[in-house]
């Protein structure tokens, strides 16, 4: 496993802040949130090593984690070039996307672009669905909130917080009925690290390489606790990493140096193991 780093998509519209025209999923404080923590994903990249690629390559079928990570990249492109960082080179999917183009070709288009800018770092933000990062664990055959979900969500009075926790302790079981394993789930998520991780390294001739993903809160927080609670997601783990939710846009990062990883999360370094 390679430096990652995760998100939570941003704010969802409500009544006080309509959907974005240009971000669909997200509302307008969510695009301006999200610009605001995409000031630590460059912050990231600025600090990684000379010639380092970062992949913004993860998403979960729902449509505010796609517009969330293209967030991050326009404003960080925009960041770079307002501030004249000829050093880094940012690609977002409107400079990669070519309808003229196959995939393949696209692919390798990109990929010869990385090879032949050596000396500078490179983000490339083109989020794809992958399915260790979606919701379907918490859906029912037709899309719908499952049975589980449903009788968490109304025995915690629909305090987020309370379910994740509650899920986490119990080990997604409720009487007759069982949900989503919270170890699973982190096993998932590392799976599609893994993914993004084979994917990347194919393209960029063995130079540095962080992956990132945007995905759910629950999800992203059995990810955290597995992490630091040297793989068992449970009660304990959970306060380990502070005994709250991953909130809206907020990022978390695997960093690794000389041979010793640590989870960077919520204002706190944790050390982990990772393989």
């Amino acid at each position: 496993m390679p430096e990652s780093f995760f998100a939570r998509h941003s704010l969802k519209p409500d009544k006080t802040s309509p959907e974005s025209p240009e971000y669909k999923g997200i509302s307008e404080k969510g695009v301006e949130l999200a610009r605001q923590k995409a000031g630590e994903v460059l912050e990231v990249l600025e600090k990684a090593e000379p010639g380092t690629v970062m992949f913004i390559g993860g998403a979960s079928e729902a449509i505010r984690t796609k517009s969330t990570a293209r967030v991050f990249g326009k404003e960080v492109k925009e960041k770079v070039q307002k501030e004249g960082k000829e050093d880094i080179l940012v690609l977002t999917e409107k400079d990669i996307i070519d309808k003229e183009k196959g995939y393949s070709q696209i692919v390798e288009g990109v990929s010869d672009l990385i090879n032949k800018n050596k000396d500078k770092k490179i983000m490339i933000d083109f989020p794809l669905m992958l399915k260790e990062f979606a919701m379907k664990p918490w859906m029912d055959e037709k899309g719908n909130l499952s049975e589980y979900t449903q009788k968490l969500m109304a025995k915690n009075n629909n305090d987020s917080n309370a379910c994740v926790k509650e899920w986490i302790a119990t080990g997604g079981r409720m009487e007759d009925l069982s949900g989503p394993d919270p170890e699973q789930i982190a096993k998932d998520h590392i799976k599609g690290i893994g993914r993004l991780t084979d994917f990347a390294q194919k393209h960029i001739e063995n130079r540095p390489l962080i992956v990132g993903f945007v995905g759910h809160s629950w999800n992203i927080d059995a990810l955290a606790v597995y992490l630091v609670n040297n793989g068992k997601v449970d009660a304990e783990g959970f306060q380990k990493v502070g005994g709250e939710m991953i909130k809206d846009s907020e990022i978390g990062r695997i960093e690794i140096k000389d041979g010793e990883a640590a989870l960077n999360y919520k204002g706190k370094k944790f050390p982990i193991r990772i393989g």
